[in-house]
């Protein structure tokens, strides 16, 4: 029907690792810290010298390459319906489901010592029993789903001699687990919550825009949000041995507005002026350092942007 219609897909695809991944140097790092324990001997989960088996550890870390490495699977679909009531105006929701296998990625030491008991080979000992290395080599380890919603909204109106039109670009998340190998459960969601790598599972993320137009100008008005998350929680803090004054539990929402002025000088020329992060809003405070391999700082880099208000210009020319 003219005002409505409904899609659909279905995928399979594969990504084969990059050359790095294979073929890196192995690097072997020492670990000066004091924070880690012996999980298969320490119920507690903290370093405690007066429980025996809760001694702190000291092990080496290896990572870089790996020549084992297979390709990642994955299987997509998705089902959606648009709505367009009259030529201007239209909204549509689209459910979408993605299935990744075999997934290419490296183990914090966190991650390898809360599953030990599915990478004993990972796991060197010394001739008494005490872990002295974790390989955190790029390897295959596991699976992941994930699914949401994306939701568009678009409408417009004549009106101040030209047209007004606002739009909203959205995505909702419903689903976002791993595992680390195929006989392992799924973990606990991953929606709102720190992780290493990949994209954080944002709950909620848009890009809304209101924009006028008419032969001559445009100004156009934008709002970029990212729902805030469970900030990182470093070694010390997560097993209870660290205290850290002022820590954030939750990293705040990201919401920054962008302004633009379009002018068409002559028919072949076209200037555009504009404005981002109009109110010079800073990244919320996030605990991204990595100790492992020195990334970060303190905002994350997959959501926010450090850089503060600036301007733009734009010229088009056509021959």
């Amino acid at each position: 029907a003219d005002w409505l219609l409904f899609r659909g897909s279905y995928n399979t695809g594969f990504r084969v690792p990059g050359f790095n991944q294979i073929f890196n140097g192995v690097t072997i790092s020492p670990n000066p810290g004091n924070t880690l324990v012996d999980p298969t001997r320490c119920a507690t989960g903290a370093v405690n010298p007066a429980i025996p088996g809760c001694e702190a550890i000291t092990p080496e870390t290896a990572s870089g390459g790996n020549v084992n490495l297979g390709p990642e699977t994955s299987k997509q679909a998705s089902l959606g319906v648009v709505f367009q009531p009259a030529p201007r105006f239209s909204a549509s929701v689209d459910f979408w489901t993605i299935a990744v296998d075999d997934t290419i990625g490296t183990l914090t030491i966190p991650q390898l010592l809360a599953n030990i008991s599915y990478f004993p080979d990972r796991i060197s000992r010394d001739a008494n029993g005490i872990i002295d290395g974790l390989d955190l080599r790029t390897a295959n380890i596991g699976s992941r789903r994930t699914q949401g919603l994306e939701i568009t909204l678009r409408g417009g109106v004549d009106a101040f001699g030209g047209s007004l039109s606002a739009s909203l670009d959205g995505t909702y998340l419903l689903k976002k687990r791993e595992k680390f190998l195929p006989s392992a459960p799924y973990g606990p969601s991953l929606i709102g919550v720190f992780t290493y790598t990949g994209d954080l599972g944002l709950k909620w993320k848009h890009n809304a825009n209101v924009s006028w137009t008419n032969d001559l100008w445009g100004v156009s008005l934008s709002q970029i949000f990212r729902n805030g998350y469970a900030n990182q929680k470093l070694p010390g803090i997560a097993n209870g041995t660290v205290t850290r004054p002022g820590f954030n539990e939750r990293v705040k929402d990201y919401v920054t507005y962008n302004f633009a002025v379009t002018a068409k000088a002559w028919d072949r020329l076209t200037l555009t002026a504009g404005v981002k992060n109009i109110f010079n809003t800073d990244p919320p405070f996030a605990i991204t350092y990595d100790s492992n391999t020195g990334a970060g700082s303190s905002w994350e880099p997959r959501v926010a942007d450090p850089r503060g208000r600036s301007c733009t210009l734009l010229a088009e020319v056509k021959f």
